[in-house]
């Protein structure tokens, strides 16, 4: 009989931890904000400043640890840049700065019911960008593909950061949709010299489909090994 309660009490964990573990494909196709810090010219610039809105499109894999914790790596493709009004201090006309960016965070995911909290770095590439300058009368306006390079009045191919944020999820029976709000901190001054960051809130909207298995869960194995050794015990009940 004390065996039995034990083995009772052992299934009811390793079915808690099972179900805990849930995986999840999201896929990201949003058209997002996005905008440039520019240092110390910053709050100078700030009046001048607006956002600019992009593609974003791309997947994310959670992956459960455990009950309240989940590693969630992502690959995006961003559009992403900034613009300034005209007679703005830094380049005197209307400017759109564009970089066509891959983003890869990788999250830890706490979880409280349908809320969680999660925070990362992430690495990114720029495949390419456009500058783009209007006539204002005095200036002429021009379109230029941007160099990529280390030297002043180049742009780095490279950036990294931090991403944390917050969400809600609303889970479906085979699926959920979640509402993740994001903060995007660059680390790196892409403009070379010239005080150019990436940070910026971002709102994403993410369809998800449960993933069959979970690369992280070690549980099937003990689930196994449990319902084993209980077929033994029901075989040999005076044991």
């Amino acid at each position: 009989m004390k065996k039995q309660l034990l083995l009772f009490i052992t299934m009811a964990t390793f079915t808690g931890k099972t179900m805990a573990q849930e995986t999840f494909m999201d896929v990201v196709i949003n058209y997002t904000p996005t905008s440039l810090n520019y240092g110390d010219n910053n709050k100078t610039l700030k009046d001048f400043k607006k956002g600019y809105w992009g593609l974003q499109a791309g997947a994310s894999f959670q992956a459960g640890i455990n009950e309240y914790l989940s590693l969630v790596p992502e690959l995006y493709f961003v559009m992403k840049g900034g613009r300034l009004e005209n007679n703005n201090p830094l380049t005197g006309q209307e400017t759109k700065i564009r970089f066509n960016t891959l983003d890869l965070p990788v999250m830890a995911r706490l979880h409280f019911c349908n809320l969680y909290v999660n925070a990362g770095p992430v690495v990114s590439y720029n495949l390419g960008g456009r500058l783009k300058t209007e006539s204002d009368g005095n200036l002429t306006g021009e379109k230029s593909k941007m160099a990529f390079g280390s030297e002043q009045g180049t742009y780095s191919r490279w950036d990294a950061g931090l991403q944390f944020g917050m969400g809600y999820e609303l889970k479906f029976k085979k699926s959920r949709l979640l509402l993740d709000l994001r903060y995007h901190y660059g680390m790196v001054d892409i403009g070379n010299g010239a005080d150019m960051y990436n940070r910026y809130f971002n709102l994403n909207i993410l369809l998800s489909k449960k993933w069959k298995t979970n690369p992280l869960g070690k549980k099937k194995r003990q689930d196994l090994a449990f319902w084993d050794a209980y077929d033994e015990e029901l075989d040999n009940p005076l044991n």
